[in-house]
Formats: C-alpha cells, sequence, structure tokens
C-alpha cells in the first residue's frame, strides 16, 4: 500500500470551535483525508468545547500567542507583548547555537535578517513539532486563514530549510498595509511562487486584484473557493422556511428581522422562520427581546441562540429554503459571505443586496432576486415563494457550476 503523503492544516489564533475557522478545517479533512494524513496544529488554548472533530485529523495544539486583547485589557496586554518581546531575544541566542550545531547558520542569519532580526512569533512553539514531523518535499502546509504572523513564520521556515514542503496560503480578508506587512512577506518568498513550492489562494475578485497590483506577478497567485460540501435539496410547494444563521451583528443586517417578519405576517403569507445566532452585538440586544417576543405569539419563528457545531449548522442550512442576505453590498464584494457561498452548494434560493457583485462566476442562473431596502427585500422574499420552482432549478445548476469549479479548484489541483 502507498504511503501517505502528509497535509498539515495550521490555525494560529482559534481559541474555540465558534466561527468559520474550525468549519474549514474539517471540510478540508474530509474532503483531502483518503488521500493525505492529516494535521492540525492548533494555539495551544484551543478548547473544541464538546464539538464535532474528524477522526481522521491528528491534533497538536502547541502555538503560544498573547490571549490578551488590547482593547480588553491593554495592561495585561502591553505586560505579554513585553514578556514575548524579551522572550524572543532569549530565543534569537537559543537557536543561533541551535543552528550552529545544526550546520545550518547562514540559512538561519538569512531568515533573521529578512525579518529584522526578529523571530516570527510562533516559531518556537511551532518548530519542535514541525521537524517531529519529519515533512518533505511531497507534503504540505496549509493556513487555512492567513495572518501576517503567519507569513512571516512561513517566510522564517521557507529560509532555513531548503528542502521543505510545499506551503499553501489562503488569505480570507484584504491585508493592512503595515510596516512588515503581508505583502512585504509576500515578497520575500517570491521565488517559492514562481518554482511552485507555495500558493497564495484568494477567495474574492477584489483580493484577487488587489495582489496582482501590489506584487506585479501573478505566478503562484490563485482564485480558490472554500471547501467542499453539497446538499440536493426537494422541491417544496410552500410553507418555505426564510433563515438567518451567523453572529448578529449590524453589519449583517440582524436588526431587521422583526421588521421583516412583521411585513411579512402582515401580508399574511405561511412561511416559517429559523433565526440562529450565538453572538449578539450589544447594542442589538433589543432587536433580540423583540424576535423572542415574536415567537412567542407566532409558533413559525424558530430561534436558535447558541453555538452551532459543523454537522449541526449543515442540518440546520438544509431546512432554510429562501436566505435573505443583509450586508452591506460593498462589504460583500470587498470582504465575501460565508452564508451567502453556503447557499449554493445547499441549494438556498437567496436575496442578496443590490449592486452585488460576489460569486458572478458562479451565479449564472436566475436562483436568487436583488433588493435595494428592507420593503424590496421583503417584496422579493414573496416573489421567490410564488415562484419556487423557478428559482429551485436554477440553484440546482448554481450548484452544479460549484461543483464543476471545485473539480478543477487550484487548492485541490496543487495538493492532490
Amino acid at each position: 500500500m502507498k504511503k501517505k503523503n502528509k497535509l498539515v492544516l495550521v490555525e494560529t489564533e482559534m481559541m474555540g470551535p465558534k466561527g468559520h475557522f474550525l468549519n474549514n478545517l474539517i471540510d478540508t479533512t474530509i474532503f483531502f483525508k483518503k488521500k493525505l494524513k492529516i494535521y492540525w496544529v492548533l494555539n495551544k488554548n484551543f478548547n473544541d468545547e464538546g464539538t464535532y472533530i474528524p477522526n481522521e485529523a491528528r491534533i497538536f495544539k502547541i502555538i503560544s500567542t498573547n490571549t490578551f486583547k488590547r482593547k480588553n485589557n491593554k495592561i495585561l496586554y502591553i505586560s505579554f507583548e513585553i514578556y514575548f518581546f524579551l522572550l524572543n531575544l532569549f530565543n534569537v541566542f537559543f537557536f543561533s547555537f541551535y543552528f550552529l550545531k545544526k550546520k545550518n547558520f547562514f540559512n538561519y542569519f538569512f531568515a533573521l535578517k529578512s525579518n529584522y532580526f526578529i523571530l516570527p512569533k510562533y516559531f518556537r512553539s511551532f518548530y519542535k513539532n514541525y521537524k517531529r514531523l519529519n515533512l518533505n518535499r511531497n507534503d504540505h502546509i496549509f493556513f487555512p486563514t492567513a495572518r501576517r504572523k503567519d507569513m512571516s513564520l512561513i517566510n522564517f521556515l521557507i529560509k532555513i530549510d531548503k528542502k521543505h514542503p510545499k506551503f499553501h496560503i489562503r488569505v480570507m480578508l484584504p491585508p493592512n498595509d503595515k510596516f512588515k506587512d503581508f505583502f512585504y512577506y509576500l515578497k520575500q518568498i517570491q521565488k517559492q511562487l514562481n518554482n511552485k513550492t507555495a500558493f497564495v489562494y484568494l477567495w474574492s475578485d477584489y483580493n484577487y486584484r488587489l495582489f496582482l497590483k501590489k506584487i506585479q506577478n501573478k505566478n503562484g497567485i490563485f482564485k480558490s473557493n472554500i471547501p467542499w460540501s453539497f446538499y440536493k435539496r426537494k422541491f417544496k410547494k410552500n410553507n418555505h422556511v426564510i433563515g438567518y444563521m451567523g453572529d448578529a451583528r449590524p453589519s449583517r443586517g440582524f436588526q431587521h428581522m422583526p421588521k421583516i417578519i412583521n411585513i411579512l405576517e402582515r401580508k399574511k403569507n405561511n412561511f416559517k422562520y429559523l433565526i440562529q445566532f450565538s453572538k449578539i452585538s450589544n447594542d442589538l440586544i433589543k432587536i433580540k427581546r423583540k424576535l423572542y417576543t415574536l415567537s412567542k405569539t407566532n409558533k413559525r419563528i424558530t430561534i436558535v441562540e447558541r453555538y452551532l457545531d459543523y454537522q449541526e449548522y449543515l442540518n440546520l442550512l438544509k431546512k432554510i429554503d429562501i436566505m435573505p442576505i443583509l450586508h452591506n453590498s460593498k462589504e460583500i464584494n470587498l470582504v465575501t459571505s460565508g452564508t451567502m457561498y453556503s447557499c449554493v452548494p445547499y441549494q438556498t434560493a437567496m436575496v442578496i443586496p443590490k449592486n452585488t457583485n460576489f460569486m458572478n462566476d458562479i451565479l449564472k442562473h436566475k436562483s436568487y432576486e436583488e433588493a435595494k431596502n428592507i420593503n424590496d427585500f421583503v417584496n422579493k422574499i414573496i416573489k421567490i415563494s410564488k415562484n419556487y420552482k423557478y428559482y429551485h432549478e436554477n440553484v440546482k445548476k448554481n450548484s452544479l457550476i460549484l461543483k464543476k469549479i471545485l473539480k478543477n479548484d487550484a487548492l485541490k489541483k496543487n495538493i492532490i
């Protein structure tokens, strides 16, 4: 039997299961588990809270970071930053002797120089297990949500290990433009991008154009979609479920849900409503109370106020027939929308903000309507419901387009 190559998934900042970070690890593991041996390298403070983790993932909780956010506790944040600075000075000298003994001091010095003689923040906690895994050129390290500190680590590993595995870097949000920023490190590994030992994957058109502008070389830069789960939705003539899923934030339009429900109910539509959230911003507590008040007199309103693990999230998504995406269109085009993306493989019809161009390459058939304000969202929800067969057939076509795109997805082709 042929020995499997290794795929190491690295999430340095994730402390718990909430959010898309864990789901991305799970999806990637499920997709590649038959072909590769999977390892997860996580923050040492990660707590799975009993949520679903694939059996195929071997987990190392080793990454050390500052657990205090500046905005929450400035004094503790600064104290830990000072501690990490002093520890870094010690580690610079420690690894100088280490790599001198390993006869690799020149590469270490070159890596240190490229990082302004500072070790990457995660280097010491990461490197021990990196060596223990005994990776080679046929193995892969994947950063599903790469940040500037991750890029610093990648650059360092590439420079000290000339026989390094292939590095795969996915960028979800536009990087900040700072001293020693994301693009500084990207330029540092340009040789590896050119010779196909490092790869960058971008989800949105905006990010793709930004990266090409910043580095002026598209070698190693790819557009790639998020992995990789599909559902065949059965046609339903009526009693459609209107949904909301994800964090309750003003930027995601959670505050509009009571008004949408009230208008739909006044128009005497026999809809059901499924609203799921776990995190909620303080300015939306009154909105939450309004929803619970509505649910007491309307049994067709279901509120799920808790975190859903991977399997629960997908099972709930299967129940939603029409999803209003209430974000601002500029935010979706810039940052993207995980909920909007999920609706396509799960064959959920949508109402999206007018002027949204995210996923234009996939939404070729009219499985959605566009809306310019809340009343328009309501009217478009009703329009989809009354002509649901039409939108249902088109969302199945768009789901097939996405499935075909994923068959040739750059991330998949570069790893397998």
